[in-house]
């Protein structure tokens, strides 16, 4: 009777697992065409294992079968109607059960292992599919323009993995007049570079599960292990203007932070909201080498790469015959110098837009300046002089890796952002116009005379305006910000008087020494330092700027050549608070200047870190980097269009 409890038991296990299977007696099947029926179907019969089927294997004569209801009709209903308490307990031990839930515990295993295989080849395939397409022509391409200027059968050096340094590029491909298309279809013909170059924008776009996200993410995991294996860190080529740096960070970030409903899918968190684990980020965190495609290029020639595009001068050759063939060769040579062992790595300070200490969130929104393109964006209302306003795009701002700076400057590059040209001597152009509009034009309605009602402290310190004790105002003053490296048109040396400025060697501002190259302009400032370069003031971080405006004022602030205008809905002040978030490892190129970036082989950290005097403070950068790739900051930081009108301001459609 034991034994053929067990059995029972046994017969009940298929429609527990919701499986068909064969008689547990006869081994039959189910009759061809006869299904089996549902759960809550009505028990009809059985075409196998009837009770007389089963009656002529039962050697003990007993009418426990009764009890039984035939194998292919058992459902819950069945079960209930034909079996009473003490039938159960009789047929079903308490070993049975327990035979039960490690069967089924069993089944559910294969079946979700079943499922995860499966989905890594619907996965795997769906990026090989992408990586095919990625090879082709650029996924979201625009109309193809003129000739490459590097020659149709411009090559890149071949890259040999026993000698070379893994790379990959993020590259955007209408820098630099569309300089980076042309790089990017040298690219797609070689092998190797073809699999590790990229579009920065299709990176971006295409986020979807076995897309070109994936697809960088993938290749990202394989140069970690290429370079593992060789005891050497990554390189990663940032091809654009000053900002694809900062988009470059936000690009490998995203590629790198986990997903934990894809975590069986290499995307498990490794403990700090990345795939990759703290030391992993720390060895192998990709070492950025800036390829000069913009306008200034300031970051690319601060590392040693040149302000201008690879072979941009040999263009300018006489002899058109000889131009591709010289702006090839010195691609060839860019790019052999990135991917050399011998060139190379240091550390460079990243500073971050962060809540004010005790603050959650920042207490600050974000628009941009619209209107239409030309001389003067401003509209007439009510006798006055407006700005029309629009939300903000992306980025959010997060990475300043460059410089920051309120007031003249931020006005400046957001008139600029709706009146951006091809060229990069368009653009200069463009920007000398927009300079004599501003010192010629009437004020604008929303914004204060100059720096009025703003108010910057530095590590607790007060900073500006300079001498408000004895009545210096703000006002007086039309820019406040920092440097951390030396720009075409913001670069700044140690502050001195007059006559050592022209007899002397300044020390400049350096981009990995901790240090905030603080300074302030008057609009006579200029004249009086001889120049464009900026007295600064090397200060501890955190910077926290103040302003004070009222509601339907703001400021126009801007960072690595990107600006935005900031407001509180309500009118009361506000705070922009930037500290150091991050160091991460750069690669210097063979023009570098000892003076700018240190001696390479000083011994300065070059690894890969969050930043923070505490514990707690390096959570809160790594938070807040998680933040912005998860899109989060989107909605903090950036106003919509009610917010934009309830706070006073003209707005544009759309």
């Amino acid at each position: 009777l034991g034994c053929r409890a067990a059995m029972s038991a046994i017969q009940v296990l298929p429609k527990l697992l919701g499986q068909d299977w064969s008689c547990w007696t006869c081994d039959s099947k189910p009759a061809a065409g006869v299904a089996t029926p549902a759960a809550d179907e009505a028990t009809t019969g059985c075409t196998i294992n009837s009770v007389e089927s089963r009656t002529e294997h039962d050697d003990s004569g007993s009418n426990l079968d009764k009890a039984i209801p035939p194998c292919h009709c058992l459902t819950s209903a069945s079960i209930e109607d034909s079996l009473d308490e003490d039938s159960v307990q009789n047929v079903i031990s308490e070993a049975d059960q327990r035979m039960l839930r490690v069967e089924r515990r069993r089944w559910t295993l294969q079946r979700e292992a079943a499922e995860q295989t499966s989905r890594k080849q619907e996965l795997l395939e769906l990026i090989r599919q992408t990586s095919i397409e990625h090879q082709g022509p650029p996924l979201f391409r625009e109309a193809q323009g003129p000739a490459n200027r590097f020659g149709s059968t411009a090559r890149f050096p071949p890259f040999d993995k026993s000698k070379h340094v893994p790379v990959l590029a993020l590259i955007n491909r209408g820098s630099g007049a569309m300089a980076g298309a042309d790089i990017l279809a040298v690219a797609q013909k070689m092998p190797y570079y073809q699999d590790r170059f990229f579009n920065i924008i299709d990176v971006v776009r295409d986020r979807r599960r076995g897309g070109l996200m994936d697809v960088f993410r993938q290749q990202l995991n394989a140069a970690r292990e290429e370079a593992k294996a060789r005891g050497l860190r990554p390189r990663l080529i940032s091809g654009g203007g000053d900002g694809t740096a900062s988009f470059a960070l936000y690009v490998i970030f995203a590629a790198l932070s986990a997903d934990p409903e894809r975590a069986d899918e290499g995307l498990a968190d490794a403990g700090n909201g990345f795939i990759w684990s703290d030391e992993e980020l720390s060895d192998f965190f990709p070492a950025i080498a800036q390829m000069p495609l913009g306008t200034a290029n300031d970051f690319g020639a601060n590392l040693g790469w040149g302000r201008k595009y690879p072979g941009a001068a040999a263009l300018g050759h006489i002899q058109t015959s000889k131009r591709a063939s010289l702006a090839e060769q010195a691609l060839q040579q860019w790019i052999s110098a990135v991917i050399s062992p011998e060139s190379h790595v240091v550390g460079f300070d990243v500073w971050g837009f962060m809540p004010a200490p005790g603050a959650e969130a920042c207490d600050f929104k974000l628009c941009e300046l619209g209107g239409e393109r030309g001389w003067n964006p401003k509209v007439s209302a009510e006798g006055q002089q407006h700005l029309v306003m629009k939300t903000a795009a992306l980025p959010v701002p997060l990475f300043a890796c460059l410089y920051f700076s309120a007031g003249f400057s931020g006005y400046l590059v957001s008139r600029f952002q709706i009146n951006r040209r091809r060229t990069p001597i368009s653009n200069v152009m463009e920007y000398a116009r927009h300079v004599a509009g501003i010192l010629t034009e009437t004020q604008p309605a929303e914004l204060n005379k100059w720096l009025e009602g703003v108010t910057v402290s530095c590590a607790g310190t007060e900073y500006f305006p300079p001498r408000s004790s004895e009545g210096n105002e703000a006002s007086r003053y039309w820019e406040v910000g920092f440097c951390n490296t030396n720009g075409k048109y913001v670069s700044g040396a140690d502050r001195t008087p007059a006559v050592a400025r022209v007899c002397s060697t300044r020390e400049p501002a350096k981009f990995n020494d901790a240090k905030m190259d603080m300074y302030r302009m008057k609009p006579i400032s200029p004249l009086k330092n001889l120049g464009l370069k900026k007295q600064t003031d090397k200060t501890e971080g955190p910077m926290t700027l103040t302003f004070s405006g009222g509601k339907g004022k703001g400021l126009f602030f801007q960072w690595d050549g990107e600006a935005r205008f900031a407001f509180s809905p309500s009118g009361e002040a506000f705070n922009i608070h930037i500290k150091k978030i991050l160091n991460i490892p750069v690669v210097l190129g063979p023009e570098f200047d000892v003076k700018v970036t240190g001696h390479p082989k000083s011994g300065a950290d070059c690894n890969f870190a969050f930043c923070g005097e505490a514990a707690q403070e390096k959570e809160a950068a790594r938070s807040r980097v998680l933040r912005c790739v998860r899109q989060e900051l989107n909605t903090e930081l950036n106003a919509s269009r009610e917010e934009i009108l309830a706070a006073g301001f003209l707005c544009q459609e759309g």
